[in-house]
């Protein structure tokens, strides 16, 4: 996980980072990729696949992020309608820890500092689960 040009997110209590990164997604991709949504949802029109076209490239999605995207639909879609944020939505972040949350899980025993990388985003020093990155 590459870190140059990510920004943080916080959430309520944490700091997170998505592991998606690097170059946008090239048209091949996203045609081959829609292409297998096409054929798993036969009954979404033509121009439902368009919009979702157009809303990868606008959300920066990495050939990665849209291939695990469209993998987790098709094996966890549950409902009737597949919606484009059924798609849009997907990401898989990591926890960024702060020096002092690390030190606290290792006082207390829950962790060791060698389970952690340490990464730089935004001109800020955090540090990574390494089992996260996997």
């Amino acid at each position: 996980m590459s870190c140059k040009g990510l920004s943080v997110q916080k959430t309520s209590s944490n700091n997170e980072v998505s592991v998606y990164n690097g170059e946008a997604v090239d048209a091949r991709v996203v045609l081959s990729e829609v292409k297998r949504l096409e054929v798993a949802f036969p009954r979404q029109t033509p121009a439902f696949f368009n919009i979702l076209s157009e809303r990868i490239v606008a959300n920066g999605f990495t050939a990665e992020r849209l291939m695990d995207a469209i993998d987790h639909v098709i094996d966890n879609f549950a409902y009737k309608e597949l919606n484009i944020s059924d798609v849009i939505r997907f990401d898989r972040k990591v926890k960024l820890y702060t020096y002092p949350e690390v030190s606290d899980l290792v006082t207390a025993g829950k962790a060791s500092f060698s389970d952690f990388e340490i990464r730089e985003i935004d001109g800020k020093t955090f540090r990574v689960k390494k089992s996260d990155l996997i």
